[in-house]
């Protein structure tokens, strides 16, 4: 026997951050719906510019729309913001909070895109993808994420992913994405001829 396979230990992973990625049933149906009621909107309002660099982004009032497919996609949105949070933090009591919540339309055409950026005053944040194109390069439209503490590039040798100084994905079409509020994140440019559709959102939760 090995004098390592004598050895008792346990490991802690140090200030983790939860990334979520939730499938939505049947999510094609709703999928072609919230196309058409996004496309609607976008042709009766300019929108606003947050993040978005040469893409259209709605007002927060996601929560509170009313058309059909917009307003099935909010009670998913809270129905898995309960779900992540149950699944970090099983004794959370939430008889005694209540969440307030908002959300916004992003469409972002060919070379759209949306700058670095965080969600503050918020504990979870996150996107369902409505429409993602495939030009037949990987990164086209990819979200990415930077880590919320200095990386040191020697840390590479490992090939760890507990020491990554970003974490690039490219979620499907009815894909929901989860994630804290408070990491840096950035869209990268569509790069396909078709518009990319997504609808972002904000939660957090509040003692009554």
């Amino acid at each position: 026997m090995a004098e390592t396979d004598k050895i008792k230990a346990s490991l802690t992973m140090a200030f983790a951050s939860p990334i979520l990625r939730l499938q939505v049933p049947d999510a094609a149906g709703l999928n072609d719906t919230l196309i058409s009621e996004a496309r609607a909107l976008r042709d009766r309002s300019g929108g606003v510019r947050k993040s978005n660099r040469q893409g259209w982004h709605s007002e927060n009032d996601l929560m509170t729309r009313t058309e059909p497919g917009l307003s099935k996609l909010a009670v998913i949105i809270r129905q898995s913001v309960h779900y992540a949070t149950r699944a970090i933090a099983p004794d959370f009591v939430f008889a005694d909070h209540q969440m307030a919540a908002e959300g916004w339309i992003n469409i972002n055409p060919q070379h759209g895109y949306n700058v670095p950026h965080r969600h503050g005053g918020f504990m979870w944040s996150g996107c369902y993808y409505v429409s993602v194109p495939d030009p037949g390069e990987a990164a086209s439209g990819s979200i990415e994420f930077l880590a919320p503490h200095s990386v040191p590039s020697s840390y590479s040798i490992f090939g760890a992913g507990c020491y990554q100084d970003n974490i690039t994905l490219r979620p499907n079409a009815g894909d929901l994405l989860l994630f804290p509020s408070y990491l840096l994140h950035w869209v990268l440019p569509n790069e396909a001829d078709a518009e990319r559709i997504t609808i972002a959102f904000n939660a957090t939760y509040q003692r009554k």
